[in-house]
């Protein structure tokens, strides 16, 4: 009876050690498949991969509305490595939308790795989640060059790869700059100037496609500024500027509004950010606008104008600003995604007072609106009617079945601008070197590009004004008529 007992016993605890050993097993194998998944870059469920995702070749869709079946086969088969399957479908998604910059620069990539085929690799920096209208507009500039230089043969017999760098919060983005200067394979980036010390710290050239306001030195401090002044040697300078600096654009935008309008009503779309002692750049927009009417000899009225605001009353506004302040001229300054509000207080003065906008509004967005906004004048660095001799805008025409604007414009020569660079030397430092060089030139779509010892470029702004037309390219109704500059 008790080695009955005993047997049972027995046979109980080795069922119970059984059990144990299986679910030790269960659980090692639910570990090593998580660690798995956690290695794929397509996947977004932890750190690692976060830090993976933000830099991607085409096993991601980050343009949202960009979509379609074909594009999701496209780069699942990019991530599974079935290269031939993904330029078929690639290319059956641009069949069907042309107009997707992401997918264009999937199907480079993806013939790149199909063909194993030698290759340069640049990043462009996209503001996807931040700014998705101007993401789209940086990345059809840098498709577009990317697939004539293909087309070509090359760099110097190596294709141009481009891995598409976005950050989904503010968390990645603060991360984002130092990811991109340790990749050791990458010899440039295109994006918007992010933190500048990074780059000339690991000799990683940015070339800027578009300007902002508080992307311009400030002249007074650049004798006290340690960073600033070192910058500006063209032994360490790594950041270039593709299009003149935003100062340009708001003096000569400011002198004709000075002659056209005495008392200025300024509309701004500035959000409350977290840090308070961090300035908005549209703010700073207001402050250069402001100081530069005053220089032309007309006034600012101080009724109160926040596009951002969401109690904003526009009509209030307009009424308020005419008839107690005698407004008579109005300048709006939405950010691209609040191009709508600044068309509402364009409704309310129309007929009424001229008005006036920034070179943000220099969009297809604006044109669909332009029964509101006919006679508006507003700054460009780039209007396809300034050189029609140059064959960029007519290319960009049939590639995207559209009309492109000038961040577009000036992508693509970001992008020219490194290219030609890198046919000279195609390491880092090496095309620092080429690029300072005050005899480096090459032409793009704004005409022949040379960059002072210090990054900048000099050049004048154009003037458009919004004017009805008949059988326009834009197949609105309106279109950006090229004004005299002056």
């Amino acid at each position: 009876m008790t080695n009955k007992k005993e047997n049972l016993r027995l046979l109980i605890s080795l069922g119970i050690a059984g059990v144990m050993v299986g679910a030790i097993l269960w659980l090692i194998s639910k570990v090593s498949s998580t660690i798995v998944t956690t290695s794929n870059p397509t996947q977004t469920s932890s750190s690692f991969t976060n830090r993976s995702s933000l830099m991607n070749l085409g096993t991601r869709i980050l343009v949202k509305v960009q979509t379609s079946p074909e594009k999701i086969d496209g780069v699942k088969a990019f991530a599974d490595k079935d290269f031939s399957t993904a330029v078929k479908k690639f290319t059956d998604s641009l069949k069907n939308n042309p107009n997707d910059p992401e997918t264009l620069i999937y199907l480079n990539n993806a013939k790149i790795a199909r063909d194993n085929s030698s290759a340069i690799k640049v990043a462009i920096v996209a503001p996807i989640s931040f700014d998705p209208s101007l993401a789209e507009e940086i990345l059809r500039g840098v498709a577009q060059a990317q697939n004539e230089v293909n087309n070509q043969g090359g760099i110097n017999g190596k294709k141009l790869q481009i891995v598409i760098a976005s950050a989904e919060n503010r968390e990645d983005s603060a991360r984002l700059d130092n990811e991109l200067a340790q990749d050791k394979n990458l010899v440039a980036a295109v994006g918007v100037r992010r933190k500048a010390e990074i780059y000339k710290e690991k000799g990683l050239v940015l070339v800027l496609p578009v300007e902002l306001p508080n992307q311009a030195e400030n002249p007074e401090k650049l004798n006290n500024n340690t960073i600033n002044s070192q910058s500006n040697s063209s032994t360490s300078n790594y950041l270039f500027h593709v299009n003149p600096l935003y100062d340009t654009l708001v003096d000569t935008h400011s002198r004709y509004i000075a002659r056209q309008a005495r008392n200025v009503a300024i509309c701004g779309d500035v959000r409350s950010l977290r840090d308070n002692s961090t300035t908005s750049s549209n703010q700073i927009l207001v402050e250069q606008y402001t100081q530069a009417i005053k220089k032309y000899g007309s006034n600012v009225i101080s009724t109160p104008c926040n596009l951002a605001d969401k109690n904003f009353d526009p009509r209030a506004f307009v009424d308020k600003a005419i008839e107690t302040e005698n407004a008579s001229g109005f300048l709006l300054m939405p950010s691209i995604r609040n191009i709508y509000f600044a068309t509402k207080v364009a409704q309310e003065v129309k007929g009424r007072k001229p008005l006036f906008a920034s070179e943000t509004m220099y969009s297809a967005t604006t044109l669909q609106n332009g029964k509101d906004l006919e006679g508006m004048v507003l700054p460009v660095y780039w209007h396809r009617d300034a050189n029609k001799d140059n064959p960029f805008a007519k290319n960009a025409f049939q590639l995207w079945n559209g009309q492109v604007n000038q961040r577009t414009a000036g992508a693509y020569d970001a992008l020219q601008a490194i290219i030609a660079g890198l046919k000279q030397d195609s390491t880092r430092e090496g095309l620092q070197r080429v690029l300072s060089n005050p005899n480096f030139s090459t032409s793009g779509a704004t005409g022949m590009i040379q960059f002072s010892p210090s990054g900048e470029r000099q050049g004048e702004a154009l003037l458009v004004k919004i004017e009805r037309c008949e059988s326009c390219s834009s197949g609105t109704g309106y279109d950006f008529a090229l004004l005299n500059k002056k």
